[in-house]
């Protein structure tokens, strides 16, 4: 299954590469966030296990420019061969 991937930052463990493609039909977004972080040489934790929602203070994703959480099954939603997952990391300034 092909994914684009859309991002503020050079995700770890992609390179220059604009999509992923897995072996597995019917990721959820929970799956697919956990697969890409095991493709970092650091892992990142996108998802805290057992949590039902991003850090909001740290992540924002999208399927299809839709925030996830605006999804009926929000991280739960399954990703469709060719979906776009929007992944944005948050910075804050400070002083």
């Amino acid at each position: 299954m092909k994914i684009s991937i859309q991002s503020n930052f050079r995700v770890p463990g992609l390179g220059k590469e604009e999509s992923v493609d897995f072996d597995c039909p019917g990721l959820t977004l929970r799956q697919f966030l956990e697969k890409l972080s095991g493709m970092s040489p650091r892992p990142i934790e996108y998802v805290r296990p057992g949590a039902k929602t991003l850090n909001p203070d740290d992540w924002e994703a999208e399927i299809n420019r839709i925030p996830y959480q605006d999804l009926p099954e929000g991280l739960e939603t399954q990703l469709k061969e060719g979906d776009t997952v929007t992944l944005k990391i948050l910075a804050f300034g400070g002083g």
